[in-house]
């Protein structure tokens, strides 16, 4: 049987251009306590030459996401939200209910709560299995239009309803609007947020790639998105972050589209063409600039902070072999492997305590990096050289490498 091939996820037509291919990497949440991979994907981004949506070419099973310890938890940015809730209610000043389709609606819903809406958070409609936990990909997985139909039926419809951080996770986004616009009353708005893209893409920053993400929204796209979906954009925003950006679109469902021909082709954007030719040079750079950091025995750099964007950096780039200490204070991490790597976790300590280490790699937000650096201040004092895994930082280990 032949099978057919990957489309696009937002306008349906066959990829016709060439993918970033990563090769076989190991899941980002598959911490082991005894280093050995045990589920790994391979891993390819590809550009819509039609629509320009950038997104995985094949998404791994949702049940394969599914982490195996109960501490894999991520935090989204909360510090908008106050200018989100005023534009919100400006948009709909008469709104009295409120539901939140997802695991981050919390901070959104109790400001909601306190100028005076009514408000619920979504169930997780997931049953437990034994030694899996999960969390993303089974809320992705329940947007859906038999379960959200399930919701309406029973709690009626909402003047509001927000999805925060989960779109880019559901390798079938169309269908995870429209299935949320059965939770809306008539002129109900959809909020709808993602985190944008364009940042690091132009950057060329591959740490942020992740197989969690099926999809890589900017602006022109996220908009597409909605309006293939069947909604009318009302408002888009764009809320400044130290990494990334937060996208946030206010939808209104419409029985009028725009373009009801669909979208026009617009070709392969230059933006994802110069990410995709410029990952071989940036890996090779990296490599050969820590493969002599490293020194004879490879016991001479340590990796502080060990979430998704560390771990894709490492094996993206191949690096595990030059890792001598994976560093993180999180005790729920500790003395688990990283997938990939060859060291499990240990704390600060650890790393202040070695004198073989002669370069630390942070992968910890800009905003912490000052503070990681005070609490490491011994380490600068022996002579050890601090970097950034992050391409856009000023102390990056990418930076200059052409």
């Amino acid at each position: 049987m032949r099978l057919k091939p990957p489309r696009c996820r937002i306008c349906a037509r066959e990829f016709e251009r060439p993918p970033l291919a990563l090769g076989r990497l190991p899941i980002s949440n598959r911490f082991t306590t005894t280093g050995d991979a045990d589920a790994e994907i391979d891993l390819e981004v590809v550009e819509c030459s039609a629509c320009q949506l950038i997104q995985l070419r094949k998404a791994p099973p949702p049940g394969l996401l599914t982490p195996q310890v109960p501490w894999i938890r991520y935090r989204e940015p909360e510090v908008h939200l106050d200018a989100l809730v005023k534009e919100l209610l400006a948009l709909r000043p008469d709104a009295r209910t409120a539901l939140g389709a997802g695991p981050f609606e919390h901070p959104l819903l109790s400001r909601l709560a306190a100028r005076g809406l009514t408000t619920r958070a979504l169930d997780l409609d997931a049953g437990r299995i034994e030694g899996r936990f999960p969390y993303l990909e089974s809320w992705q997985a329940s947007l859906n239009d038999p379960h959200l139909a399930k919701i309406t039926a029973e709690a009626g419809a909402f003047d509001i309803v927000s999805c925060r951080y989960i779109v880019e996770h559901t390798p079938e986004p169309v269908a995870a609007l429209a299935a949320l616009g059965r939770l809306l009353r008539p002129d109900g708005l959809l909020l709808i947020e993602v985190p944008d893209s364009s940042q690091f893409l132009g950057a060329r920053d591959y740490c942020f790639l992740w197989e969690e993400h099926s999809c890589y929204f900017v602006e022109d796209t996220l908009r597409r998105l909605a309006e293939t979906a069947g909604y009318r954009v009302l408002a888009l925003r764009r809320y400044p972050g130290a990494l990334e950006d937060a996208l946030v679109v206010v939808l209104q469902a419409t029985d009028d589209p725009d373009n009801p021909s669909g979208p026009a082709v617009l070709g392969p954007s230059r933006l994802f063409q110069a990410y995709r030719d410029g990952f071989a040079p940036a890996r090779d750079a990296v490599r050969a600039r820590l493969a002599q950091a490293a020194g004879p025995k490879r016991n001479r750099i340590a990796l502080f902070g060990i979430g998704h964007h560390a771990i894709m950096f490492v094996n993206a780039f191949g690096l595990a072999d030059f890792i001598a200490l994976a560093v993180d204070d999180d005790p729920d991490k500790a003395g688990f492997f990283p997938p990939g790597f060859r060291v499990p976790v240990v704390g600060s300590q650890a790393l202040l305590a070695d004198e073989r280490i002669r370069t630390c790699l942070f992968a910890v937000s800009p905003q912490i990096e000052d503070r990681m650096r005070e609490k490491l201040a011994p380490l600068a004092a022996r002579g050890v050289a601090f970097h950034s895994i992050y391409a856009a930082a000023d102390n990056s280990i990418m930076r200059d490498l052409a």
